[in-house]
């Protein structure tokens, strides 16, 4: 006989589905509130788990599937002696199903009316356990935590005496969907209640005064840390600065070069290498000093106390690099709100998951690190682009790879001149880009982050001067923006991977 065990705070449909596991032959486990629903049915194999562990529920419900009898019957391999001699030896018996939906946290959360301890009691412990147990072993037991599966479940076992390989996996995927969010919003919860601290706990609100907001540490990531930043000077980050410091910190870690950004709003207004990091930051805040004000500067090298008397020149919000001397602390420690933030291992460009949140789940990513072979991209026109050109276009590769789509960025001599981003048309994104390096783009170098579908921007680039394009290609008309670019003697050179960022 098979044995499923229910164990649900919504009970809808619980009962019908247990009278059909029933007449399929299970015999059904079942624990406080979900029993007495059952027994009302008069179901025939309906056990309480504590007749079956032969241990009491206890602690006011706190105890009640925290037990080797159900852990074992879970998990225990089939197919593995030394697992079949183990529980034969502690009369522990196989489970095959586990029927499981969580305490009704995120409604408790939400209702103003329930206080802290209200909100920790419906914290399930015992649920995210089962499942999470379950679906790690859904060859031989799968997990159940949809209500609109019930049905299914019934139909496989009717027609083929079981579930199949696929279909047990997709219920697994929804278990660790499930206390993925549960988990998020109840970590959500104790940060919001934490003392605010440099590294975690909650925010003074989110992206406007009126939004909640928290973070949360990654205990899984490596290298450069944004969170676990050493904050040497200033207010602790609000949400707003933890995004534009994200992407400073991104752009300036894929370079080896000294290299210098200041980001506004996520986007950057100057960004320039050199042969030392002053000269850098000298020539990414001429290039914009103006949008400059009130930006957060990313440096990848130590920053002097030369750099640092620049730096306090003008409104800052925030400085980020992997080291900050001793003489340069105190120049900022001049300025008490500026955040001064130190970040180790900033060289270690590790890989991470983007998330986003939208109505009714997550979209989960690779966070995007690819950068091509920049020596070695296929040139798409009759004309190369020079050493320097090279150089140019690299720069202004990584640089658009942070600027939002549709996203356009000019670069020159390490310089980036003009950026254009968030447009709804390549063509607007390319004139603003433009419009801003102005007299300047004549012989500079132009990235798109996506593929051209006509050559009308090629020809807005031409106007400019613009003398070499890095660009994916991949677009139905390529043929016809090569044939542009040739006849505006524009070189042109292929990624073959577009960088979009929404």
């Amino acid at each position: 006989m098979k044995t499923a065990l229910l164990s649900v705070s919504d009970k809808t449909g619980i009962a019908i589905f247990a009278q059909k596991l029933e007449k399929l032959g299970f015999r059904i486990i079942s624990t406080g509130g979900t029993f007495r629903t059952l027994k009302k049915h008069h179901l025939k194999n309906l056990i309480e788990v504590s007749d079956f562990t032969k241990f009491p529920e206890g602690l006011d419900g706190r105890i009640k599937t925290l037990t080797p009898q159900v852990f074992g019957g879970i998990l225990n391999l089939r197919n593995e002696n030394s697992h079949q001699e183990f529980c034969q030896t502690n009369q522990i018996e196989n489970i095959d199903l586990v029927v499981v939906n969580l305490y009704p946290f995120k409604e408790t959360y939400e209702n103003i009316d329930k206080n802290f301890e209200d909100k920790v009691e419906n914290i399930d412990i015992g649920g995210p356990s089962m499942i999470r147990a379950a679906a790690k072993n859904y060859e031989f037991c799968a997990p159940i935590v949809d209500p609109t599966d019930y049905n299914h479940v019934v139909e496989q076992y009717e027609k083929e005496g079981d579930l199949n390989l696929e279909f047990r996996k997709e219920l697994a995927t929804k278990v660790f969907e499930m206390t993925a969010n549960y988990d998020l919003l109840i970590a959500k919860f104790w940060a919001e209640n934490t003392k605010i601290s440099e590294e975690k706990g909650a925010l003074r609100y989110g992206e406007n005064p009126h939004q909640k907001a928290v973070t949360l540490r990654d205990p899984f990531a490596k290298g450069a840390n944004l969170i676990g930043a050493k904050v040497l000077n200033g207010k602790p980050l609000s949400f707003n600065n933890f995004g534009d410091a994200n992407g400073a910190l991104e752009l300036a870690m894929s370079f080896k070069e000294p290299f210098a950004a200041i980001i506004k709003h996520a986007t950057p207004c100057g960004a320039a290498i050199g042969e030392t990091v002053e000269e850098a930051f000298d020539k990414a805040y001429k290039a914009d000093s103006i949008s400059a004000f009130g930006g957060v500067i990313a440096i990848n090298r130590e920053i002097t106390e030369e750099l640092a008397r620049k730096i306090v020149s003008f409104f800052n919000e925030i400085v980020l690099a992997p080291k900050i001397s001793d003489e340069a602390l105190k120049v900022f420690q001049e300025k008490p709100n500026l955040r001064v933030l130190e970040i180790s291992n900033f060289d270690q460009v590790t890989p991470d998951i983007s998330l986003k949140h939208v109505r009714g789940g997550i979209l989960v990513q690779d966070l995007d690190l690819f950068l091509p072979d920049f020596q070695n991209l296929e040139t798409a026109t009759k004309q190369e682009p020079t050493q320097q050109e090279r150089l140019d276009l690299e720069i202004a590769w990584k640089i658009v790879k942070i600027v939002k789509s549709n996203a356009i960025a000019v670069v020159k001599n390490g310089i980036m001149l003009g950026k254009g981003g968030g447009q709804t048309s390549r063509v607007d994104a390319m004139e603003i880009a433009l419009s801003h390096a102005g007299e300047q783009s004549k012989g500079a170098v132009l990235a798109s982050d996506a593929f051209f579908p006509f050559p009308d921007a090629i020809e807005k680039a031409g106007e400019y001067g613009i003398s070499s394009i890095i660009q994916p290609g991949g677009a139905k008309n390529d043929s016809l923006v090569f044939e542009k670019s040739d006849s505006l003697n524009i070189s042109m050179v292929l990624t073959k991977t577009r960088a979009f960022l929404h």
